[in-house]
This record gives C-alpha cells, structure tokens and sequence, in this order.
C-alpha cells in the first residue's frame, strides 16, 4: 500500500478529512494532490511524521496499517 493510500485509510479510521489534516499540520492541500495523482511519490521524513502525529498516531501505528496483510 502507498503512503497515501495508507493516509486515506487513516483518515477514515480517525474520522479527519484531508482539509482537518491540511489545517492541523500547516501542510498545503496541494501537496496531498500531488500525492494522490502520483505527481509525487516519496514523503520526506520530516512530513510523514508531521502527518502521522497530527492523525494522533505513532509511526509504527502507521507502518503497520501500510504493511497490513502483507507480511502475513
């Protein structure tokens, strides 16, 4: 699962949509667009913990929604 597939699945699960997200993190809407599109395909690691924080979760939390049943 991508990251931003992974961060869809977040949003749900926390209830937050990408514009609660945008305003919590101070992170333009654009650069979720981006990633959306596959314009842009890597998250700086300064940016993936900013988002995963503000979704009120650890990054292993995140990690282990990303790998899902892949390891399994």
């Amino acid at each position: 699962m991508t990251f931003y597939e992974t961060l869809c699945e977040a949003l749900k699960l926390k209830g937050m949509t990408a514009s609660e997200l945008s305003t919590k993190t101070g992170i333009n809407q654009s650069y979720f667009s981006k990633l959306k599109s596959g314009y842009m395909k890597d998250v700086t690691w300064e940016k993936a913990l900013t988002i995963i924080a503000a979704l009120g979760m650890t990054p292993n939390e995140f990690y282990e929604m990303q790998i899902g049943d892949d390891v399994r």
